[in-house]
């Protein structure tokens, strides 16, 4: 009940009924994080988090993932690389999800040598890693690095080649956006709508 309180962004609900647990392991905990992650009410889900680290209830990768959003959402260095040190402590930095987050934490806070660092490390990369860090580059501008890393990747889908695309159109670099659009054509990749409306203004 709490999680689905919680999902449904009833914040209210959601507290009232966590208080009255008697018992409250770490999914209770990590569904106010989340909950409070999802609803921008930052102050609150690192105030949960921080009484989360503070109890012996254990965690799971879901402890750091809501956390990371609000690291994301804020562009916040320090807590970003805070919590990428307690991933390391805990031993998930192995878990690709919770990697992606920290490199796209690091991204958003213009800091790609360590999202690159931390990348590189990656024993096991999936597609969402490696358009993670397309995203970043492109994000801030570096088309030269961003379209090496794509060109490097193992397998694509369309919102990986939507992200090398949007980079291009948003940098003023129209004709290599469209260029970039035929080549994923040309590898049957189907656009989706976010394609289209970005090479619109390509």
């Amino acid at each position: 009940m709490l999680s689905g309180y919680a999902k449904l962004g009833l914040l209210k609900q959601a507290r009232s009924f966590f208080y009255q647990m008697p018992h409250k392991d770490h999914v209770s905990w990590n569904s106010m994080v989340a909950g409070y992650a999802h609803k921008g009410r930052f102050a609150e889900a690192l105030r949960f988090y921080g009484h989360l680290r503070r109890l012996s209830v254990g965690y799971n990768e879901f402890s750091f993932a809501s956390v990371l959003i609000v690291s994301v959402k804020l562009k916040d260095f320090e807590l970003c690389r805070q919590i990428h040190g307690q991933v390391l402590v805990v031993g998930f930095s192995s878990n690709v999800v919770i990697s992606s987050l920290i490199v796209d934490a690091y991204a958003k806070c213009g800091k790609l040598e360590d999202a690159r660092r931390l990348f590189d490390g990656m024993p096991v990369r999936d597609v969402r890693a490696w358009t993670t860090l397309v995203s970043g580059y492109a994000t801030w501008g570096d088309m030269k690095s961003g379209a090496e890393l794509f060109s490097q990747m193992p397998k694509s889908n369309s919102c990986s080649w939507t992200s090398l695309i949007r980079g291009y159109a948003r940098n003023g670099m129209g004709y290599e956006a469209i260029g970039v659009f035929r080549q994923m054509i040309r590898h049957q990749v189907r656009p989706d709508q976010f394609t289209l409306s970005t090479c619109l203004f390509a």
